[in-house]
């Protein structure tokens, strides 16, 4: 007997919500660093003021940096004490590189760019400039991704550095038109300020850097219709190659029985799935059968003209109309979550 792929049931659902899901959990620890930092400076302040920009950016870029590295290795269920090393790992590397590159641009980069006037206003820790202060935004993005690059084993590293730049330029600039007082949306407060620059900062780099991706699901066909209500089964192969299922009401064999009775032929539809990860269906009759999904219907019935079954590519909520049109059998392939562990 094959053995069926597990559900995961903490794994986020296959909808269109779910490309949003880390970028939520790095705007939150976006959110809860600034917090913090905030909370330090006011309750018990340790540092000058001289070294608010830069406690700030490390503490978002380390912050994000983990919390992204935290919501891979807790999606695909590694063990706990892998979770911790990983997220700490990551977001010591970002966060020391974010503070390097900090005081880099500052005492550095910024007065080699900068004539003698400029230079001295870089220097100015309490000015709110744009055309000061971008730059160790855009750093401080690029810097956010190369931590959970190292345990990505460089994986997407492009997307990383470029979701990374894309965070530090939109923080900057939340930044600036939030604390500015003469913008109409200008809220003339740098706590807020603040406070809405590292969401945008963990809420970009969470969106663009590493998504949810489609190996962490598996692909089914469930019944829908009244009889056999439920019944489902699994199309992806254990072993991830691979595999076609079949239904019908063949008496023996198949993957997925209907009653004759329903109008199901004995060999009506074949679900498979590539070592991509592509569903694909085939239509076996010469009877109804149907495809519905959104603004689209196809048929699927068996062409004898055509040297191969008529086939097409699947999504998850694609349903099927088996049998007789004012009576079909529905057939729904639905993608669910696979555990890894």
């Amino acid at each position: 007997m094959v053995k069926s792929p597990a559900v995961n049931i903490f794994l986020i659902p296959y909808t269109w919500m779910r490309h949003f899901s880390v970028s939520l959990v790095c705007a939150g620890a976006a959110l809860l660093a600034w917090w913090f930092v905030l909370a330090i400076a006011v309750i018990f302040p340790i540092w000058t003021v001289e070294w608010d920009g830069a406690v700030y950016i490390t503490t978002l870029v380390a912050a994000v940096a983990g919390a992204s590295t935290l919501a891979e290795a807790s999606l695909r269920r590694a063990p706990l004490w892998k979770r911790g090393l990983r997220t700490i790992g990551s977001a010591a590397i970002s966060g020391m590189l974010a503070l390097a590159g900090y005081w880099s641009w500052h005492l550095v980069m910024g007065p080699l760019a900068f004539d003698d006037a400029a230079s001295a206003d870089l220097a100015e820790p309490t000015l709110v400039s744009l055309r000061y202060r971008m730059a160790a935004f855009l750093f401080a993005g690029v810097q956010a991704g190369i931590g959970p690059l190292v345990f990505r084993r460089g994986a997407g590293f492009f997307a990383h550095i470029g979701a990374g730049a894309a965070a530090g330029l939109l923080a900057g600039a939340t930044w600036y038109v939030l604390g500015y007082p003469k913008s109409f949306i200008g809220l003339s407060d740098l706590y807020l300020a603040s406070a809405g620059g590292a969401v945008v900062f963990g809420g970009t780099f969470g969106l663009l850097a590493w998504g949810i991706p489609d190996n962490l699901y598996a692909g089914w066909m469930r019944i829908v219709s009244e009889t056999r209500h439920g019944r489902r089964i699994p199309v992806d192969a254990p072993d991830g190659g691979v595999r076609e299922r079949f239904i019908g009401h063949f008496p023996r064999g198949l993957d997925l029985f209907l009653p004759a009775e329903d109008g199901v032929m004995e060999l009506h539809i074949s679900v498979m799935v590539t070592r991509k990860q592509e569903y694909r269906a085939r239509g076996l009759t010469l009877k109804p059968t149907h495809v519905r999904r959104f603004l689209e219907r196809i048929d699927l019935r068996y062409d004898a003209r055509r040297p191969a079954p008529l086939e097409t590519r699947l999504s998850s909520g694609d349903r099927f109309l088996l049998g007789p049109p004012a009576d079909p059998t529905v057939v729904e392939f639905i993608m669910l979550p696979r555990e890894e562990r």
